[in-house]
């Protein structure tokens, strides 16, 4: 389904980082970046795409899930389950999909051109 896509994410921001934790567990860290993407393959348009980023512990090479949001939702709504799969030892990618949260762009349902194609940025992005 996630074809591979060469595209470059443009790193829009130099991020914030934030941490997290409650009653003696490890903390979480989080990363917020926007990430500027092409608007279709081949446009000069991009899209702007809010992500977030949790790990906990070392920087040592981990696991990595991507954690997307429902309908008329955001990467906000995922905020707890990253943590705990952080917690867990997982590298934790939410974003917020195009028109949607702080996403620019066009709302579509799993466009290949679009959304697709953004998922297959965001696992560049991640690697």
């Amino acid at each position: 389904m996630f074809a591979a896509i060469a595209a470059v994410a443009v790193l829009a921001g130099a991020g914030t980082w934030t941490a997290a934790a409650s009653g003696g567990e490890a903390p979480v860290h989080r990363e917020d970046h926007v990430l500027s993407l092409p608007e279709s393959p081949g446009s000069r348009d991009t899209v702007r795409i809010d992500t977030s980023f949790f790990t906990s512990g070392g920087t040592e090479r981990r696991p990595a899930v991507l954690l997307a949001h429902g309908f008329g939702g955001s990467k906000d709504d995922l905020r707890g389950q990253a943590e705990d799969l952080a917690r867990d030892g997982y590298a934790v990618l939410t974003w917020s999909a195009r028109g949607f949260g702080g996403s620019t762009g066009r709302i579509g349902l799993n466009d290949p051109r679009h959304e697709v194609a953004d998922a297959s940025r965001l696992i560049d992005w991640l690697g």
